[in-house]
């Protein structure tokens, strides 16, 4: 298989040896979840859009207007409560399984482990946690990214995996578009040229879209580095498990032991939204420094600095910040990604900014970055 191929095979359903097997009763409850969600995202989309157009008597409330209608509503409330009782019931629902599950779950890890490495693995005794971090579990998942319980625990990883997933078919992604997939093809289309020798992944997570890369890049040495010691952990025996190669690093995206110049292609998923300005302004100063000479850097986040988004929609994302242990999705929408690669080094005609829709899917992506010369 080409590794087109190999990542068009590797999706958000990937079944693998960590994988928790589903019950009834887990199967039960997490379709009740997606179908409630499925309608929370209707009524977002028609019902709560009506009411701040009949309240604030404009047919396209401003992002001001939308607040000062909605905030009082009943029907608004009721869906924030709605929508938070669902995401907590989908959390509750995934740790339920994983927990139930974990003896035979820490089998395979065990199994995996003990057959020889084709990955890497590095994990910091001393790592210093960022004290955002320590302080915000994003998503509401149970334990945050950073929960480890002791030196073998995978629940960080195996619940980041399990609510993408759900949380994915909740909104209507297909198998057809993972972030990694989505990532590539831009890449492929914008960059035809470029053949990466070496690949890094920056908040690589549970590895899934790190596995994406390292299939469609077969010839290149794959890395990721994440600050999660329990993500990691699951990300290394999950790509053992399905024979990729991945190196792994317990290190903090903006501040990395990697060489000068070291990688021809970095990558980041739906981390910027999840960092405060400044550390964002690291991130792309590492990232400069990183990049080889023709190398590129692209970064995949949500849509929030869309010039034309609506003003009833970007009221309705900065949702996220207050019900959704988001702290900086806010921040993160009134900042310019853009000047700050320039302000990293990046040259004002290399650096790059793309809406691009999903193509099995309802969502549409924010790509941004730039090639260094």
């Amino acid at each position: 298989m080409t590794g087109q191929e190999n990542l068009k095979a590797s999706n958000r359903s990937t079944v693998h040896a960590l994988s928790p097997q589903q019950g009834s009763t887990d199967r039960g409850r997490q379709n009740f979840i997606f179908h409630v969600k499925r309608q929370l995202g209707g009524m977002a989309s028609t019902g709560l859009q009506q009411v701040a157009r009949n309240r604030s008597g404009s047919d396209s409330p401003t992002r001001e207007q939308s607040s000062e209608a909605l905030l009082d509503s009943p029907a608004f409330a009721a869906w924030t409560a709605l929508s938070k009782g669902a995401q907590r019931q989908m959390w509750r629902s995934l740790d339920d399984m994983i927990e139930r599950q974990h003896e035979a779950l820490d089998a395979s890890a065990e199994a995996i482990a003990a057959k020889p490495s084709i990955g890497s693995l590095e994990l910091a005794a001393d790592f210093q946690i960022p004290e955002y971090l320590q302080q915000h579990a994003f998503h509401g998942q149970p334990g945050g990214y950073i929960n480890s319980r002791d030196a073998s625990d995978l629940r960080a990883g195996a619940l980041q995996e399990a609510g993408g997933t759900l949380y994915s078919r909740g909104i209507g992604s297909g198998k057809k578009d993972s972030k990694a997939a989505a990532v590539v093809r831009f890449v492929n289309e914008r960059f035809p040229q470029l053949d990466p020798k070496r690949v890094l992944d920056l908040g690589c997570g549970y590895g899934g879209q790190t596995c994406g890369y390292a299939q469609a890049f077969p010839e290149a040495e794959t890395c990721g580095v994440d600050v999660g010691e329990a993500l990691l952990r699951y990300a290394h025996l999950r790509a053992e498990s399905l024979r990729v190669p991945l190196h792994l690093r317990q290190e903090d995206a903006a501040r990395t032991s990697y060489p000068d110049g070291h990688f021809d292609l970095i990558v980041s998923n739906i981390l910027l939204h999840e960092v405060p300005t400044a550390k964002m302004q690291d991130i792309m100063r590492e990232c400069y420094r990183l990049a080889a000479p023709g190398g590129v850097v692209i970064h995949q986040d949500v849509p929030t600095q869309k010039a034309d988004m609506p003003g009833y929609r970007k009221f309705l994302a900065m949702w996220q910040t207050d019900h959704n242990d988001e702290p900086f999705w806010e921040n993160f929408a009134d900042s310019s990604v853009p000047d700050a690669l320039v302000s990293a080094g990046s040259d004002r005609q290399a650096v790059f900014e793309e809406y691009v829709g999903q193509i099995d899917g309802p969502l549409t992506w924010y790509f941004v970055g730039a090639q260094k010369p």
